[in-house]
């Protein structure tokens, strides 16, 4: 995989306060990778820093293998702060004046208001726009120029359900079209439905990095249910792997040995001629990991 951004010793100091202290990663073309963290966390002045809005106090970083920066920025879609466009201009209006400072052509306006669900309301002044309509245009504006990177700070914050749906949407679309996106966010479920990567950061600190789908997975809980939950609680207690078995609340809840998963339940199941109406493993959250995480640390 090409390297897109490496990060190395990077820091901030702002007086006594360190935002951001001796980070290091290492983020490679088509990940999406979501930077975790409480408020305060140090993501902001991260993402600051990599855009080169923020001046470092230690370390670097550089992108695309060390790539001239400013040919490296022009390759750099980005959202840091709240959407800031004209109130009195119309979406397209505003993604002319969008395209006029990233000295880019007008022919990808129609395309990237259709990409983000604003096409029908694209003559609509945008002070008449709902705060997720807003944030859809902001991204419309980074998608301008075709850039292979996407760098997204909060893009979720302050919408209601729907409109994080919308984003979260939109931001899947970008990344099948093979786009590498950088993406910040206080929001657990978020990174954890968006993202293939992630780091976490505490007070500046990366805490842990690696892929989402590693931190996941199965638990050593299995619910099952059959037309018997009585006998077949009987019948599950025999089984090699069970380690303990209850009845509660209409199913049969299975701790495993290790090394035992659901489909060793099954598989116990089926040559038993037992029925099985329901079997559903229990899989770990990004919140579960991440609240560990922050205590081991």
């Amino acid at each position: 995989m090409n390297k897109i951004l490496e990060i190395n010793g990077l820091s901030k100091k702002y007086g006594r306060i360190q935002a951001v202290n001796n980070l290091n990663l290492t983020i490679t073309s088509g990940q999406v990778y979501g930077i975790l963290g409480p408020n305060g966390s140090g993501k902001t002045t991260t993402l600051g820093m990599i855009l080169d809005v923020v001046a470092p106090t230690d370390g670097g970083y550089q992108w695309f293998g060390g790539e001239d920066p400013v040919k490296s920025r022009q390759k750099i879609g980005s959202i840091l702060e709240t959407p800031c466009f004209y109130n009195y201009m119309t979406a397209v209006q505003n993604l002319r004046v969008a395209a006029h400072i990233k000295e880019c052509s007008f022919d990808r306006i129609d395309e990237v208001l259709k990409q983000v669900n604003l096409y029908e309301r694209r003559n609509d002044p945008f002070k008449t726009y709902s705060l997720g309509m807003k944030q859809r245009l902001s991204i419309a504006a980074a998608l301008l120029n075709d850039p292979p990177v996407m760098i997204l700070d909060e893009p979720t914050n302050g919408l209601d359900p729907q409109g994080i749906a919308e984003v979260r949407d939109i931001i899947k679309n970008i990344a099948r079209q093979g786009k590498t996106i950088i993406f910040a966010s206080h929001l657990l479920d978020e990174v954890q439905k968006v993202c293939t990567h992630f780091c976490i950061l505490r007070k500046g600190v990366k805490l842990h990095d690696g892929k989402v789908e590693d931190i996941l997975g199965e638990t050593n809980i299995v619910e099952i249910s059959g037309d018997d939950n009585a006998q077949l609680l009987k019948s599950i207690e025999t089984f090699k792997g069970t380690k303990s078995a209850l009845h509660e609340n209409g199913s049969v809840k299975v701790e495993l040995e290790e090394n035992f998963t659901s489909a060793d339940i099954n598989q116990y199941c089926f040559e038993n001629d037992i029925t099985l109406k329901k079997l559903l493993p229990q899989t770990k959250s990004l919140e579960q990991e991440f609240l560990k995480i922050l205590d081991e640390n």
